[in-house]
């Protein structure tokens, strides 16, 4: 299955495509997330976290190429679970936001659960302060979750400030899982 789409651009279409991240792509993932308006959002970052995150069977590690560059990261996680899948983590490159990356690699990532699990709920949590992530997150159907979902940690939801925002077919602002336990995402 052909797992690209095409991006606009002023000099005609690009290829996007989503492949499982490598461990050679890692020491570019954390140059990414460690640029100063990227490490503002996150908490823990480095090597450490994603090789940790790559050995995971419960997690799902992709990277966003274009022109056989590597311009964004996703990371999910609950995969094994039958409760909400959670997406972890998405970062584009500083140099590549505002081109249409972003979306593309969050729809891709939403897509790819989508493939393997099409009723379980999708959940992230974002800082209340981020609202060009926020409008990027709703615009592809996630809307904010009322109160904290028994699936999100409520301290730390309210220590950071964050918007628990919640994504699927029977997607309840209330929380709560949804849909069949699926086999984990490993393409």
């Amino acid at each position: 299955m052909d797992r690209s789409r095409r991006l606009p651009s002023g000099r005609g279409a690009l290829r996007f495509t989503l492949r499982p991240t490598a461990p050679d792509d890692l020491p570019t993932v954390t140059r990414m997330e460690s640029a100063p308006d990227t490490s503002d959002w996150l908490g823990s970052t480095g090597t450490d976290w994603h090789a940790r995150a790559l050995a995971d069977p419960d997690q799902g590690h992709f990277v966003g190429i274009v022109d056989d560059q590597i311009v964004g990261f996703a990371t999910l996680a609950g995969l094994e679970g039958s409760g909400p899948i959670e997406l972890r983590r998405i970062v584009v490159r500083p140099d590549r936001r505002g081109m249409g990356h972003g979306r593309a690699l969050l729809e891709a990532a939403v897509a790819r659960i989508r493939e393997v699990t099409p009723r379980r709920q999708i959940w992230l949590d974002v800082k209340r302060t981020n609202t060009r992530a926020r409008a990027l997150y709703e615009s592809v159907g996630f809307v904010p979750a009322a109160g904290v979902p028994p699936f999100a940690d409520a301290d730390s939801v309210a220590e950071l400030d964050l918007v628990v925002m919640v994504n699927g077919p029977d997607a309840d602002p209330e929380g709560g899982p949804t849909g069949p336990t699926s086999r984990k995402l490993d393409a």
